[in-house]
């Protein structure tokens, strides 16, 4: 880099190209050709404390990472693992004709870490309920209700792997806690007008099971399940009648349903695996 006077006396940067031709660069005095070694200087007598600053940096985000992580690999608390924030009946009973059991060899493979240890149960099984409608709803669209548990939001909405009229619904109750209980309704056509991030109060009809899939065309059975999820971790299961009021309970005792009769315990089902079948799940 040359320094060269224009006729006004106006110092200029002049640098040149590798095809020989200059540009001229405004500088704001006579000696800003010594620039270049000053802010070297400047920098190399710097980068000590920049090195230092940095360190300090990664150690706080390190450290508030693990902090962060620390706090959510402990056990859920009693009070958020035995939470009761099913309020309102998710189904129209009147429509119902059973359910499968929770770890049930119903249907395909249905694990994930349980709520209350964080660890995957060891072999396969249904951790949902499989809900069988009345035979005459058999491959009916557009009847068999799917209505909000309580009042929260539509968290998320899932084509899994089907069409739009076939998704799967998380809904979560309303609340400002990073440790969240969902409610999910598998295969359900979403009423028009609601979407991911739309409120929802109790009770209020979110969509209708599509019975009209499967080779046939035609089925008599969708699926329910409930999950909590927490920074860093997979989300766990656990069965879903654990988490309805008396009052939800109430309606299926009506119906000769009740909380115990709903589950396989983890022992029993690991006494008793289910069986599979080749390239299934």
């Amino acid at each position: 880099m040359f320094l060269v006077k224009t006729s006004g006396d106006r110092p200029f940067n002049l640098t040149f190209l590798n095809n020989g031709r200059f540009w001229v660069e405004k500088s704001r005095n006579l000696w800003d050709n010594c620039g270049d070694v000053r802010y070297k200087n400047i920098f190399m007598k710097n980068l000590g404390k920049i090195k230092i600053t940095l360190i300090i940096l990664g150690i706080l985000i390190v450290g508030g990472l693990g902090t962060v992580m620390a706090k959510f690999s402990f056990p859920l608390s009693p009070e958020k693992l035995n939470s009761r924030f099913i309020t309102s009946n998710p189904l129209d009973l009147s429509q119902i004709a059973g359910f499968s059991k929770y770890r049930s060899c119903a249907g395909h493979d249905f694990r994930n870490p349980i709520a209350a240890t964080g660890k995957k149960e060891d072999t396969p099984r249904s951790m949902k309920h499989y809900v069988k409608v009345r035979g005459d709803l058999r491959g009916k669209n557009g009847v068999v209700k799917a209505l909000a548990p309580f009042d929260g939001k539509i968290s998320k909405v899932d084509d899994d792997m089907g069409d739009t009229d076939d998704r799967q619904i998380w809904l979560t109750p309303d609340s400002i806690s990073p440790v969240q209980w969902h409610f999910i309704f598998f295969h359900i056509d979403l009423e028009d007008g609601l979407k991911k991030g739309s409120s929802v109060k109790a009770g209020q009809l979110i969509g209708t099971a599509n019975l009209a899939r499967g080779p046939d065309g035609a089925t008599d059975n969708f699926d329910i399940a409930v999950k909590i999820t927490r920074p860093m971790r997979t989300p766990a299961v656990d069965a879903p009648f654990a988490h309805m009021t008396r009052g939800v309970l109430d309606e299926y005792a009506k119906y000769g349903i009740n909380e115990s009769g709903t589950l396989i315990s983890k022992e029993k089902r690991d006494s008793a695996p289910c069986p599979t079948v080749a390239g299934g799940d």
